[in-house]
C-alpha cells in the first residue's frame, strides 16, 4: 500500500502496519494515542517509509457530526470477517453499497 491512514486511537503496533507499506508509502496518524508507542527506525529507514500525522480536532469533529445529523446520515457497522482479495474486488467493482471496509490487522493473524 502507498498510504494508510491509521485511526486506531488505543495502544497497537505500528510495525504491523508499517510492513503492509511499499517503499516511499506513508502511514498518517489520525487517532490520539495518549502512550508513548514503540517505534524502531529501522523499519523505516531502508524502504524511505514515513509517517505522519494529523489533528482533527474537537471543532472539526462536532462540525462533522453537526452535518451528519442534519443531512441524517448515520453509521452502519458491520463486522464481516472477509478475506483482503475480497475486499479490493468489492471496490474495484464500485462499491456501489458505499462500504467503508476496515481491516483489522492484528486479528488476521
Amino acid at each position: 500500500m502507498d498510504l494508510i491512514l491509521n485511526t486506531i486511537s488505543a495502544p497497537h503496533k505500528l510495525r504491523t502496519y508499517l510492513g503492509l507499506l511499499r517503499t516511499n508509502g506513508t502511514l498518517v496518524q489520525l487517532g490520539a494515542v495518549a502512550v508513548p508507542m514503540d517505534l524502531v527506525n529501522f523499519a523505516l529507514i531502508p524502504q524511505r517509509k514515513s509517517i505522519a500525522g494529523h489533528w482533527w480536532g474537537l471543532k472539526s469533529l462536532q462540525e462533522c457530526i453537526d452535518f451528519c445529523v442534519e443531512k441524517d446520515i448515520y453509521l452502519i457497522l458491520k463486522l464481516l470477517m472477509l478475506e483482503v482479495d475480497e475486499i479490493f474486488i468489492n471496490l474495484a467493482s464500485g462499491n456501489s453499497s458505499g462500504v467503508r471496509y476496515v481491516l483489522d490487522i492484528e486479528a488476521s493473524f
